[in-house]
């Protein structure tokens, strides 16, 4: 039984912060939560642990990125329009995906992400499953709680609309259509992957921290058919349905095409909305998208460095405030600093915001929310997100004497100093189930240099030949020259 005791408690977004705050932790579980001086007179033989002047907070909650450990800029891609950014990825081989993974848990656990949702991802390996399962070890070994997606895609793997495909195809050289026609597939068929999803829900039933939702990659790459059959199977096993929505100037005249009626009207007619859904990204969402998905109860994940870093626009965060849409937030392994910086990233999306008619006190709050009960909703994880007897011990503890500075006026603004100031290197505590996975900056029970030095070894080892690359480069070029400017 460990009693957490800080300057500062925050229960959830809405709750007035207290002063000398505590919460006491039993079996993975929030036992309790009040004043220090309250909870150690009633649980005198707790194990106290000081965290200082600092924030004890709910864990933040990151319900957007694929476990990538290394960048793209790491990698050797630079940043460019998202379509030939995408196929630049070509120009490596498929890596250690345990290993990746596994950086990229430490590094969002250093940075106070208590939870994550793991969207759709392939490197194009050609056994998919054993992709996914890599992944979930990497999740299930780092101790963080995770919702992984099961990822699927029928159409448009290269341009979309999908019938412009062939002529694209056509019009490149022979050595980069041998360059495609080499390339494995990314996801399993659709019967197998309701298969797999049927597999994992079995073997990981009642795990304590791991749970799955259906991630189609989005309405360009997915046909109606295969929306429907997921859809359906994922309200019969009560998972939700996580996908990329409207992210490039390329997607949106390509669902304007497919979609007349607009894109979401479609989807609901296909049944998506029968279950629990979340999509990321919307940043070339019209009014009318807007209104369809508040309408819908779609949950939106905002990714706001990495859709300024692709050149698609900065999300619509103000609009969806005046929607009333709560929205969650994600890193996309691309945050504006190029790296898991939670708190940064979340500060960049409350700037974009500014423009709503919320005050300021509502428009803190409405960001708090973000990062905590919002994100645990937008990826489908129930009890976590806020403090409270019963809930899970999942949380953050944020040192406040950079925020404060030098000075800070005396009139309570603890919380708008440390979402204004605060930055990952501030967390001196991450706990997730009652663990404290990291202190002081430092990983507890985990050998960090190990992990990265595993990350770097599989970059080099992916990294192929001269002309691969010169080819993977050939068909980015291509790709720019048939969306054209943005």
């Amino acid at each position: 039984m460990l009693l957490l005791e800080a300057d500062y408690l925050l229960r959830d977004a809405a709750s007035p912060v207290i002063a000398g705050g505590a919460v006491l932790v039993r079996d993975g579980l929030i036992a309790a939560c009040g004043t220090a001086g309250e909870l150690r007179a009633a649980h005198q033989g707790a194990e106290i642990v000081s965290l200082g002047h600092a924030c004890l907070m709910p864990g933040l909650i990151n319900a957007h990125q694929h476990g990538r450990g290394l960048s793209q800029i790491q990698l050797g891609f630079p940043d460019d329009a998202l379509e030939p950014w995408i196929a630049r990825r070509r120009g490596r081989a498929a890596p250690d995906v345990y290993a990746l993974t596994r950086l990229a848990a430490l590094q969002m656990i250093e940075n106070g992400v208590t939870a994550t949702l793991h969207a759709n991802y392939s490197y194009g390996s050609g056994d998919y499953e054993a992709e996914l399962r890599a992944a979930i070890r990497a999740y299930d070994d780092s101790g963080m709680r995770a919702t992984i997606c099961v990822g699927y895609a029928d159409r448009g793997g290269l341009v979309y609309p999908p019938a412009d495909e062939k002529a694209f195809l056509a019009s490149l050289p022979a050595d980069v259509q041998a360059l495609i026609g080499a390339a494995r597939p990314g996801y399993l068929p659709l019967d197998e992957t309701i298969g797999l999803m049927a597999r994992l829900c079995a073997e990981y039933a009642g795990h304590p921290r791991l749970g799955f939702a259906y991630g189609p990659a989005g309405p360009q790459w997915v046909s109606d058919a295969a929306w429907r059959a997921l859809a359906a199977d994922a309200g019969v096993r009560g998972v939700g349905m996580h996908f990329h929505l409207l992210e490039s100037p390329a997607q949106a005249t390509c669902c304007r095409a497919l979609y007349p009626e607009r894109v979401l009207v479609r989807l609901a007619a296909l049944g998506l909305f029968e279950t629990r859904t979340s999509a990321a990204h919307f940043v070339q969402a019209t009014a009318e998208d807007i209104a369809d998905a508040a309408r819908l109860g779609l949950r939106i994940v905002v990714n706001p460095g990495s859709n300024l870093r692709l050149g698609n626009g900065a999300p619509p965060i103000a609009a969806l405030m005046e929607a009333g849409i709560g929205f969650a937030l994600g890193t996309d392994n691309c945050a504006l600093d190029d790296n898991e910086d939670y708190l940064s990233e979340l500060r960049l999306g409350r700037l974009l915001g500014r423009s709503a008619a919320a005050a300021p006190a509502e428009q803190l709050r409405t960001f708090l929310a973000t990062a905590t009960e919002r994100g645990a909703d937008a990826a489908f994880l129930d009890g976590t997100g806020r403090i409270g007897a019963g809930l899970k011990a999942d949380l953050v503890a944020i040192d406040l004497a950079e925020s404060e500075g030098a000075y800070l006026a005396p009139d309570g603004q603890v919380l708008e100093a440390m979402l204004a100031r605060a930055t990952g290197r501030d967390v001196v505590m991450t706990m997730v189930e009652g663990k404290i996975l990291c202190r002081n900056g430092r990983a507890t029970g985990t050998d960090a240099g190990s992990l990265r030095a595993k990350a770097s070894q599989t970059a080099r080892e992916t990294r192929l030949d001269p002309e691969t690359r010169r080819l993977a480069e050939t068909l980015s070029d291509a790709l720019h020259r048939h969306y054209g400017p943005a």
